[in-house]
């Protein structure tokens, strides 16, 4: 059974190699520092999983944050909409300041998502790598 610390729930939220959950994906886990925003490791240094499996790849990633980000404003306009009865100019103010506050969270975490559906995590592996103390 999986706990908490492992899967691909927890690769995904904790920006964690998706086939151990040992290694980081980022080389700098601050997503708010923009220089560093998209620079990943090339491999894991636990198990050896390409963070990059082809040129390109993360482009289907950008799928993946539109419908987090057409999600999340839907729900916030909702929230704003039906239970504070907020005007169109405090809906779009709030809906733009959460967007451009998040997107370094949600470019990272449309990453891990995108990375974990194609990577998927092996609980046998990770007890053989935390066996071994690699």
């Amino acid at each position: 059974m999986l706990s908490l610390k492992e899967g691909s729930l927890f690769s995904i939220l904790h920006s964690k190699c998706p086939k151990c959950n040992l290694d980081k994906l980022y080389e700098d886990n601050n997503p708010y520092h923009l220089s560093k925003l998209g620079s990943m490791h090339k491999n894991c240094a636990r198990c050896g999983q390409k963070f990059e499996p082809e040129t390109g790849f993360y482009y289907g990633a950008m799928y993946v944050s539109y419908g987090l980000s057409v999600g999340l404003m839907f729900i916030v306009a909702a929230i704003l909409y039906w239970g504070f009865d907020a005007s169109f100019a405090v809906l779009l103010t709030t809906i733009l300041g959460i967007y451009i506050l998040g997107f370094p969270l949600l470019f990272r975490i449309s990453r891990n998502i995108w990375l974990a559906m194609f990577v998927k995590y092996n609980p046998t592996l990770r007890a053989e790598l935390e066996r071994q103390h690699i």
